[in-house]
């Protein structure tokens, strides 16, 4: 579902029942199933997993700059910005947006900043107003300027089975069978094993 004022460009992919808010907008990107982006979040060059909410005012795949070069102004170095005059003819930096990648059911909290080529483990919680400069492995819960691991979200055993069950790939039908024990890991997770 798209939402008025949102966009996709036509690199980018909507998973079944994923949703852009208003003015929310997908360059490059790949958005999975039941995921969905806030008002007036921007996200390029990120593959998104399954189950994933991404709040308000998120910018996701934020470029660089070459910092070796005399100026670190893109008219110098990429003419496919969309500005009015360059003084080269070609794009000289390819690794300004490396791919972002995001696992399945992150949190990722209104106002966050996460630069390009970050990974975001599945699970993963980033607090509202972060600035995402480094990798954040599954199950952490990070926070802050620059952002920081604070905690796991649960005891590793469980975070080792969480990962191993791969439930956010399940079919639908199997996911609605197990939904009234989300709310307890241990019997969700023992359900899943006698399934």
């Amino acid at each position: 579902m798209i939402y008025f004022g949102a966009k996709a460009d036509t690199q980018s992919h909507l998973g079944d029942y994923s949703v852009l808010f208003r003015d929310a907008m997908l360059i490059q990107t790949q958005l999975g199933a039941y995921s969905y982006v806030q008002a007036e979040s921007i996200i390029c060059n990120t593959e998104i997993g399954k189950f994933c909410s991404i709040a308000g005012d998120v910018s996701i795949g934020l470029a660089a700059h070459p910092m070796h070069m005399v100026s670190t102004s893109p008219v110098f170095f990429d003419n496919t910005q969309p500005l009015p005059k360059f003084f080269v003819n070609e794009r000289l930096f390819a690794d300004i947006m490396p791919k972002t990648v995001i696992g399945a059911d992150v949190w990722i909290g209104q106002g966050v900043m996460i630069k390009a080529g970050i990974n975001i483990g599945t699970g993963a919680v980033i607090g509202a107003g972060s600035i995402v400069t480094k990798d954040i492995p599954p199950y952490f819960i990070a926070a802050g300027n620059p952002c920081r691991k604070i905690r796991l979200r649960f005891e590793e055993n469980i975070i080792e089975q969480l990962i191993l069950s791969k439930w956010w790939e399940l079919d639908d039908d199997i996911l609605l069978k197990h939904t009234p024990f989300f709310v307890d890991i241990g019997l969700f997770l023992s359900g899943l094993r006698i399934s």
